[in-house]
C-alpha cells in the first residue's frame, strides 16, 4: 500500500503572525503539527509573489524553466497582456511526477491549475479559476462530472474570495465571507478524502493572504496599529477565520501524517506595506524614461488622485483600457527602461529585437543593468537615508529558456516593506501608505514537516523549489533528477535517511501544452477585477 503525503498551503502565512495565534490557542491543531515536527523558513521566489511561487513549489523548479513570473503574460508595451493559466506552465508537475510513479494525485485550490487537466486522480482547480460573487464557477474540476458533485455538496461553491484593501479595512464583512467559503471548502475536501482517496496531495487555502492584504497591521504584534480600537474591534473576527482553517488542517493531517506525512508550506510571508515606490518616477528622473509632452498635464496633483480613484469606481473592462492609453503617454521611442507589472517587481530595459518599440542594442544591455543596480543601491528616501537592500539582475535569479516576462533588473526595498509598481504621472516617486493596515508580501514564508523519521527542531530552513521533492520522499516516491529543488534532509533523522534514502527517477515529459487563453472577455474582466481589488494591476 502507497503512503500517503500531503501539502497543506497556507498563502501568505508568516510565522510573525502565526505564532502570536499559535500562543493565543487559535489554531490548536497547526500547533500541534508543530510541536511535533520541524519547523523554520521556506523562502520564496525573486519575484516574491503568488503565481511564480507556487508555480514553483508544484513543479520544483526557478521561474526561468517554468515561465510564470506574474498573473499576467507581457508588459506595458505587448498590445495585449494575457491573464497566466495552466496552459503557459513550462516544466513538469507534481502531479505529473507522481502519475508517472503509479501514484494518484489530489490538487485542491493550487493557484494557475485553470484549467483542470486530466490526471490519475482528481483536481478542483484556484486561484485564476473564473467565477466570482453570484455566478459560479465551471471548468474548475478533473474529472469533469466531479464539479456537479461539489456544487451539490456546497451549492455556490467559492473557488475564491475577493477582497479590495482600499476599503475592507474598516469593517469585518470580508471576514464573513471567508469564514463562509472555509465552511464549504472544509465540507468539500472531507467528501474527497472520504469518496476519492489519493497518495499525494497539494492543497491550498488563500485565505491568509487575502486577509493580510487588508488588515495585516492588526494582526503583527510587533506593529503598533496591533494596539489601536480598530484591531481590537476586528480581531476576534480575523481569528474566528484562522479556527476555520485550522480545523481543515486538521483534517489534512489527520488524513496524511501516519502515513507518509505532512508539509506545511506558504508561497511567501507577509509585512506592512509602508511605501508604495513610483518607478516610472525614478525611471523618468534618471532619463530612462519619457512621457509624451502633451501628457505632462497628467503630472498635477488632481489628476495623479484621479489615477486610483478611477480604479475604485470605473468597470473593470473600462479601467483597464485607461490603464492601457495612460502607458501610451509614454515616448518609447526616447524610453530605454520602465516597468515592470506590479507582481514581477522589477525593471524591463527596452531592448532591440525582444520589445515591439525597442531602440537599446543588445550590446548596451549590461551596461544599462549596471547603472540601474547602482542607482538602486544609492536611492534615498525623502528623509535622506538609503532604502535599497540588494538589486537581483535576472540572471542572479532565472535560469533556463522560458524567459518570456523576466524583468531585466529586480530591487528589494527596505525590506519589502516598500513595494514598486508600474504606474505613470507622478513627479515624486514615493507614495507613503504607513497610515493603513495593509500588508505586502516577504520572502520568509514558513515551512512544517511531519510524520515519521522527522526531527523536531524550530531552524530549519529551505525553499519553495523543495516542496514537491520533498512532498514525493514523504509519499515513498521517488524524486526525478534534474529539478532546481531538494528534498529537505535536515528535517530527518541521520537514522531513517539511512534506511530510507531519497531515490531518483527521470523526469515526465510534459507533453504538449494548450498554451491559448481559456478565458472570455468577461471572465478576464472578473478575474482583473479580484487582482485589482488585491492591489496586483
Amino acid at each position: 500500500m502507497n503512503k500517503r503525503s500531503a501539502v497543506i498551503g497556507l498563502d501568505g502565512a508568516a510565522w510573525q503572525l502565526i505564532d502570536d495565534m499559535l500562543d493565543n490557542g487559535v489554531m490548536p491543531r497547526l500547533k500541534a503539527i508543530k510541536d511535533a515536527g520541524a519547523s523554520g523558513i521556506l523562502t520564496s521566489t525573486v519575484p516574491t509573489y503568488t503565481p511564480p511561487a507556487w508555480t514553483s513549489a508544484a513543479t520544483g523548479v526557478n521561474p526561468g524553466r517554468h515561465g510564470v513570473y506574474g498573473f499576467v503574460e507581457g508588459h506595458a508595451q505587448w498590445e495585449r497582456q494575457e491573464l497566466m493559466h495552466a496552459g503557459k506552465v513550462k516544466s513538469a508537475t507534481v502531479w505529473e511526477m507522481a502519475n508517472a510513479q503509479g501514484r494518484s494525485a489530489g490538487i485542491f485550490h493550487l493557484p494557475l491549475t485553470f484549467p483542470a487537466s486530466d490526471l490519475n486522480g482528481w483536481m478542483v482547480s484556484g486561484m485564476m479559476t473564473p467565477g466570482y460573487g453570484e455566478r459560479p464557477p465551471q471548468g474548475f474540476t478533473a474529472p469533469k462530472e466531479l464539479e456537479q458533485k461539489i456544487h451539490a455538496w456546497a451549492p455556490n461553491y467559492a473557488i475564491d474570495v475577493s477582497a479590495n484593501w482600499e476599503k475592507d479595512y474598516r469593517d469585518a464583512a470580508l471576514c464573513e465571507r471567508i469564514q463562509a467559503s472555509l465552511q464549504q471548502r472544509v465540507t468539500v475536501l472531507r467528501k474527497l478524502l472520504d469518496e476519492e482517496p489519493v497518495d499525494v496531495l497539494f492543497s491550498v487555502l488563500e485565505s491568509p493572504d487575502r486577509m493580510q492584504h487588508v488588515y495585516y497591521r492588526y494582526m503583527d504584534p510587533n506593529d503598533d496599529m496591533y494596539y489601536t480600537p480598530e484591531a481590537k474591534r476586528l480581531r476576534p473576527d480575523i481569528w474566528r477565520c484562522f479556527q476555520a482553517m485550522d480545523e481543515i488542517v486538521g483534517v489534512l493531517d489527520d488524513y496524511a501524517r501516519d502515513s507518509g506525512g505532512v508539509l506545511v508550506v506558504s508561497d511567501h510571508g507577509f509585512t506592512a506595506w509602508e511605501v508604495s515606490v513610483h518607478t516610472n518616477a525614478l525611471l523618468e528622473q534618471w532619463g530612462y524614461l519619457k512621457v509624451k509632452s502633451g501628457a505632462k498635464v497628467m503630472q498635477t496633483s488632481l489628476a495623479r488622485k484621479m489615477v486610483p480613484l478611477a480604479k475604485r469606481i470605473l468597470p473593470a473592462k473600462v479601467a483597464r483600457e485607461a490603464k492601457g492609453r495612460t502607458f501610451a503617454a509614454i515616448d518609447w521611442s526616447q524610453t530605454k527602461a520602465f516597468a515592470s507589472p506590479i507582481p514581477q517587481q522589477g525593471i524591463f530595459v527596452n531592448l532591440k529585437g525582444r520589445e515591439r518599440f525597442g531602440i537599446v542594442d543588445p550590446s548596451e544591455l549590461e551596461a544599462i543593468k549596471t547603472d540601474l543596480v547602482k542607482r538602486f543601491t544609492e536611492l534615498e528616501g525623502p528623509d535622506g537615508t538609503r532604502v535599497t537592500d540588494r538589486v537581483y539582475r535576472s540572471e542572479d535569479v532565472f535560469s533556463g529558456t522560458a524567459n518570456v516576462g523576466a524583468p531585466d533588473v529586480l530591487p528589494v526595498l527596505k525590506d519589502h516593506r516598500w513595494e514598486i509598481d508600474d504606474e505613470i504621472f507622478h513627479k515624486s516617486a514615493f507614495t507613503d501608505l504607513s497610515h493603513l493596515p495593509r500588508g505586502a508580501h516577504h520572502p520568509d514564508g514558513i515551512v512544517i514537516v511531519a510524520g515519521a523519521g522527522v526531527k523536531p527542531q524550530a531552524d530549519l530552513k529551505a525553499s519553495v523549489l523543495d516542496v514537491t521533492p520533498t512532498l514525493l520522499y514523504l509519499a515513498g516516491a521517488a524524486v526525478p533528477t534534474g529539478l532546481d529543488g531538494h528534498v529537505m534532509e535536515s528535517a530527518f533523522e541521520d537514522a531513517h535517511l539511512a534506511s530510507s534514502p531519497p531515490t531518483t527517477t527521470e523526469g515526465p515529459d510534459t507533453g504538449t501544452r494548450d498554451e491559448s487563453s481559456p478565458y472570455s472577455a468577461e471572465e478576464e474582466a472578473m478575474i482583473e477585477e479580484s487582482l485589482r481589488g488585491l492591489g496586483y494591476i
